[in-house]
C-alpha cells in the first residue's frame, strides 16, 4: 500500500493502481471518455487530466495512465485542471451536431453531463461544421452516427480485445477521422450491444431501443439473465409494466461488465401469449376460477378431498416435473410436495436446445437453474435429447398417473409422449403452449421479469431475480406453498424469505450462505451437486 494526497486528503491505495481507479474507489469523480475499467487505459481523449504537485513545479497529466506512487500529491479540481478539461470538452463539441433533443443517449450522455460541469460556454466556432454520415445501419443490432462520435475508441477496443470480433476501426485522419466497419462487412458479434453501453455519447445506438423511450422515464430493477447457465447480473429497464431494454450489471464473479445480445433481447415473450386466470377443463368445457379454487381442484385431481389435512400420501400415481428455469424456492417446495404429500418422484428437465459455449460468457446450457436442482438433490433429465430421455417420467406415471408440470413456457416436443401417457395433467405456466391447451388444470405462472426468486449458475453462484413488472399470473412458489399447507393442515408461509431460510437450513450446499440477504452480486454455494 502507498499513501497519496488528493485535494488535500491523504488516501491509502494499492501500489501500482491507476490513479483514476483510486479516485473512483474513494468517491472522487474524474471525467473521462476513453477509459473504462473493463477495457483498461487508452489515453487518447485527454479528458481525465489532473494537476500533479511537486517541489519542481506542478504539471498536468492524465489520470488513466498514471500509476500511484508513495507520496504522490494530486489536485483533481485545481483551476489548471478544470481549464484543461474545459478545453478538451470545447474541442469535442466543435463539430458535434445539436441532436440532444432526439438522441437516445440523452440522460446518460457523458458529453452532455461534462459540458454542464466543465464547459458551459457558447461555441467560439466561426466556420462550417465538418459533416459525417448519420444514422448508418452497420448490422442487425446497431445504428452508427459518425457525427456524434468523440473517437474514444471504446467500441473498437471492445470488439477487438474482449469479444475477439474486430469489426470496427477508425478510418481517416485528424478531424476527418471516423468510426466505421470494414468494407463490405457488418457488426455481427454476439456481444455487439455492449458497444452501445460503452459509447459515452450517442454515436452507437441499439435498434431494439432506438427512439423507444427517454432514459429518465425508465424504472431500473436489478435482476438476473435467465437465457443460459451463466446467469449474468442484469438490470431490467421498464415503463408502465413493459420492458424496454436489459443491460448488464457489473459482477466480477459472474459476467464482469458484459452481457451477450441474446440475453439482452430475451424479454419480448414476457407480454406475448400470456395466461392470466386458472382454468379447469372438464371434457370440452373450460371453467375460469380463482387461485384458491384451483388449489382445491389440484387436491381433487391428486385424489384428495378439496380441503382439509391428509393423514397419508395419495394412493394414486403422480409425478412432479419442473423446468430447469424454475427458481430455487419453487423447486424446493415442489420437492417437498412430492416427498411429503404425494410419495411421488420429482424431476427437473433441461428442455431448451443447447447452444454453443464461447470463451467470453455464453454457455451451451440454456437453463438458469439446473445447478440449483442438482444442489437440492433433484434428478435432472435432458429432455432436449428427445422423447427417450423422458422414459423415467413415463415409467413413474404408470397407467393412471397424474403429471404436474411447472415452468414450461414453450412447447417441448419431448413432453408430448409424457402428456399422452398421463391420466391427468396439471400445468403451471406463464405462457400459452400445447401443454396448457392439453392440461386438465392450468394455473398461470410468472416470467422471470415478475418473479422474486433465486437461481444458481453453472458454477454454483446464487443470485436473486427481482420483479420489474406487476405479476400477470400466480407466483409458483405460492401455489406450491398453499398446496403443501393444505395437505399438512398448517398455515402457509407469509414471505418468500421464510422459504429461503428453510432451504438454507435443510440443504448442505447452502449452509453458510445467507440466502435471505444475498446482496446485489449474490454469493457462491459451498458444496458440490448432490444426486438422489
Amino acid at each position: 500500500m502507498v499513501t497519496i494526497t488528493i485535494d488535500g486528503k491523504k488516501i491509502q491505495a494499492p501500489d501500482g493502481a491507476l490513479l483514476i481507479d483510486v479516485c473512483r474507489d474513494n468517491g472522487i469523480d474524474i471525467p473521462h471518455f476513453c477509459y473504462h475499467p473493463g477495457l483498461g487505459p487508452d489515453g487518447n481523449c485527454r479528458m481525465c487530466q489532473v494537476e500533479f504537485v511537486s517541489e519542481r513545479g506542478n504539471k498536468l497529466g492524465i489520470s488513466c495512465k498514471t500509476t500511484v506512487t508513495d507520496g504522490m500529491v494530486v489536485s483533481v479540481n485545481s483551476e489548471p485542471a478544470k481549464r484543461a478539461r474545459a478545453s478538451v470538452e470545447e474541442m469535442l463539441l466543435l463539430n458535434h451536431p445539436l441532436d440532444c433533443p432526439i438522441c437516445d443517449k440523452a440522460g446518460e450522455c457523458s458529453l452532455q453531463d461534462y459540458y454542464m460541469e466543465h464547459d458551459l460556454q457558447n461555441s467560439r466556432q466561426d466556420f462550417t461544421r465538418f459533416r459525417k454520415e448519420k444514422a448508418k445501419d452497420i448490422g442487425p443490432t446497431l445504428v452508427l452516427d459518425q457525427e456524434r462520435c468523440v473517437l474514444c475508441d471504446r467500441c473498437v477496443r471492445f470488439l477487438r480485445d474482449v469479444a475477439n470480433d474486430p469489426q470496427l476501426y477508425i478510418a481517416g485522419r485528424g478531424h476527418e477521422a471516423y468510426i466505421t466497419t470494414f468494407p463490405g462487412q457488418e457488426v455481427t458479434s454476439p456481444y455487439s450491444i455492449n458497444t452501445v453501453d460503452l459509447c459515452p455519447v450517442g454515436a452507437l445506438t441499439a435498434k431494439d431501443f432506438r427512439f423507444d423511450s427517454a432514459t429518465w422515464f425508465l424504472k431500473n430493477t436489478d435482476s438476473v439473465c435467465t437465457t443460459c447457465a451463466r446467469g449474468c447480473s442484469m438490470q431490467i429497464q421498464s415503463k408502465k409494466d413493459q420492458i424496454y431494454r436489459m443491460r448488464p450489471r457489473h459482477n466480477a464473479d459472474v459476467n464482469g461488465h458484459w452481457a451477450c445480445d441474446e440475453g439482452r433481447l430475451n424479454y419480448k415473450f414476457v407480454n406475448v401469449e400470456r395466461l392470466h386466470r386458472p382454468v379447469i377443463r372438464r371434457g370440452t368445457e373450460t371453467i375460469e376460477c380463482s387461485l384458491p379454487e384451483a388449489v382445491a381442484e389440484l387436491r381433487v385431481v391428486l385424489g384428495f378431498k378439496p380441503a382439509g389435512p391428509v393423514d397419508a400420501p395419495s394412493a394414486k400415481h403422480a409425478v412432479v416435473l419442473l423446468s430447469a428455469t424454475a427458481t430455487l424456492e419453487e423447486m424446493f417446495l415442489f420437492q417437498r410436495i412430492a416427498k411429503e404429500g404425494l410419495n411421488a418422484p420429482v424431476f427437473v428437465a433441461r428442455h431448451i436446445p443447447d447452444g454453443a459455449d464461447d470463451r467470453l460468457l455464453r454457455r451451451a446450457d440454456k437453463h438458469p437453474n439446473a445447478k440449483g436442482a442438482e444442489l437440492l438433490g433433484i434428478r435432472v433429465l435432458d429432455l432436449q435429447h428427445g422423447a427417450a430421455a423422458a422414459a423415467p417420467v413415463i415409467d413413474a406415471l404408470g397407467n393412471d398417473g397424474v403429471l404436474i408440470t411447472v415452468g414450461f413456457n414453450t412447447h417441448v416436443a419431448a413432453l408430448d409422449s409424457v402428456v399422452a401417457r398421463a391420466r391427468k395433467v396439471v400445468a403451471l405456466s406463464g405462457c400459452k403452449s400445447t401443454l396448457t391447451e392439453r392440461a386438465d388444470l392450468m394455473i398461470p405462472g410468472l416470467t422471470f421479469a415478475e418473479k422474486d426468486g433465486l437461481v444458481v449458475n453453472f458454477e454454483g453462484h446464487v443470485q436473486q431475480l427481482k420483479p420489474a413488472l406487476e405479476p400477470q399470473g400466480a407466483t409458483e412458489w405460492r401455489v406450491a406453498d398453499l398446496l403443501l399447507a393444505s395437505l399438512h393442515g398448517t398455515k402457509p408461509h407469509e414471505f418468500v424469505t421464510q422459504i429461503r431460510k428453510a432451504i438454507q437450513d435443510q440443504t448442505a450446499a447452502f449452509a453458510g450462505v445467507n440466502l435471505t440477504k444475498l446482496g446485489p452480486t449474490g454469493a457462491r454455494a459451498n458444496a458440490q451437486a448432490v444426486t438422489s
